[in-house]
């Protein structure tokens, strides 16, 4: 069958124009794939344009279609359309979008990051158990939020855990486990911490920063979580802030290291190392006093153990004579006679004016007698004058024994010799006022004594 010539022009136009529409829209970033468009907003997209490529871990799987600018005040944005090409490449829930350069000055392409899986370590405890696909839960604003899933458990050993977390693990055993955010919009830091609680009657992860920072929840319509392109110009900006800071923070520490300050810093370092110094020699004398008095030491030692074992021996003798029926039937005796003498006293002494006078004389003599013997032993030489005032003293001693003796009799009387016992302490009384008067005598005989002498 042969064509025309005009049926072959035609044809041959036809192909030219189906390649041509072809070429146009691969320029413009349409291609014929019957995939499904995904639509992402940007604050910037930094200089891509249609048709760039859109790529997963490192390999191609799509392109960009349509980049359009949405101006709407403070919040306008830019709309990114993009279509996968690859055939079963799926986009997980809160993979993280960013656009991404090649070199230095190379393309800028549409980067998808699927979502990476963390691990958290967490104290193995009999009530704690967890299971897979178990929720993770994190505290956003003032609530806790599903954020993620548990997708693996290990039961591991104290040991084999980073060093980092062992001094968190009071357990011997731990949970490893591993699980995903699919919360969009959500960036956490790179370590977390973790427990397990128990909610609605089943156990679930709730994890949290280290230092227990609650973040706020992600305002994000997308099911992405779109990470926003730093240019050059807002490096520069934040480069630039940061050297403000720094030059008015060392402005301050400039301010405050004032010659005298630095000064008086000198002077108390010298005036420490001095101290420090003298507290070395110090201690090295105490040292020394320690080494030279060990003996000391021992035997005081010694004697506080020998003085512990005689204490220990009196309290077992004490114990021992109490424990005496004898001493306890003695002691008892002795009681009640000196009971019996008081009570005898009592009745007796009445008049209280007399009992105070004997006291008084009695008092009196023994002064004036201790008086007289300290001056015969000082101020005379006569060894016959020490003998026969030796003598008269012996003589009143002598008499404080009848005295102290008639007062003995007074246990053995009974209340029926009243009148007897009375008789006794007149003269008793007699005696006394006898010796005062003697005793007053000698001390002014001996006053010439002290004149002269």
């Amino acid at each position: 069958m042969k064509f025309s010539s005009s049926f072959k022009v035609g044809l041959l136009t036809l192909l030219a124009i189906v390649l041509l529409i072809g070429v146009v829209f691969k320029v413009k970033g349409r291609t014929f794939s019957s995939a499904d468009r995904v639509e992402v907003q940007f604050k910037d997209v930094n200089g891509m344009r249609p048709g760039a490529g859109v790529q997963m871990m490192g390999l191609r799987v799509g392109q960009v279609e349509e980049i359009t600018p949405v101006i709407d005040g403070e919040n306008s944005y830019v709309k990114v359309k993009f279509v996968i090409t690859e055939p079963n490449v799926d986009i997980p829930k809160a993979s993280i979008l960013s656009i991404q350069q090649s070199g230095l000055i190379g393309e800028l392409f549409l980067e998808i990051t699927p979502p990476k899986t963390r691990t958290v370590y967490v104290p193995m405890l009999t009530k704690d158990i967890l299971y897979k696909d178990d929720d993770v839960q994190m505290k956003l604003d003032k609530t806790y939020y599903d954020v993620g899933k548990i997708t693996n458990i290990e039961v591991v050993s104290k040991d084999v855990l980073p060093y980092a977390i062992k001094d968190n693990i009071k357990t011997n055993f731990a949970y490893k486990v591993d699980y995903v955010i699919n919360l969009p919009g959500l960036i956490l830091p790179e370590f977390l911490k973790g427990k397990v609680v128990r909610e609605n009657g089943t156990n679930v992860l709730r994890i949290s920063t280290l230092d227990d920072v609650t973040l706020p929840y992600p305002e994000q319509k997308s099911p992405y979580t779109i990470i926003e392109p730093m240019r050059i110009a807002d490096f520069m900006d934040w480069q630039y802030k940061a050297a403000e800071s720094l030059t008015e923070t060392n402005q301050k520490i400039n301010e405050l290291l004032s010659d005298q300050v630095i000064a008086e810093l000198k002077m108390s370092v010298s005036h420490i190392n001095a101290l420090t110094g003298q507290t070395s020699d110090t201690m090295a004398k105490l040292n020394d006093l320690i080494d030279t008095s060990k003996g000391d030491l021992k035997q005081l030692m010694i004697m506080m153990d020998k003085a512990t074992t005689d204490f220990n021996m009196l309290s077992y003798n004490i114990n021992n004579i109490i424990g005496d029926p004898q001493f306890k039937t003695t002691m008892m005796s002795t009681a009640n006679s000196l009971d019996k003498l008081s009570q005898n006293l009592n009745k007796i002494m009445g008049d209280e004016q007399q009992a105070e006078q004997m006291a008084e004389d009695i008092r009196v003599i023994t002064h004036n007698v201790n008086e007289i013997s300290s001056y015969v032993n000082s101020l005379t030489k006569d060894d016959q004058l020490k003998k026969d005032i030796n003598r008269a003293v012996a003589n009143i001693n002598n008499a404080m024994v009848e005295i102290s003796k008639a007062l003995e009799s007074v246990n053995k009387v009974t209340p029926e010799n009243k009148t007897e016992l009375e008789s006794i302490v007149e003269n008793t009384r007699a005696t006394t006022c006898n010796l005062r008067k003697f005793s007053e005598k000698l001390n002014k005989r001996f006053l010439l004594w002290r004149l002269m002498f």
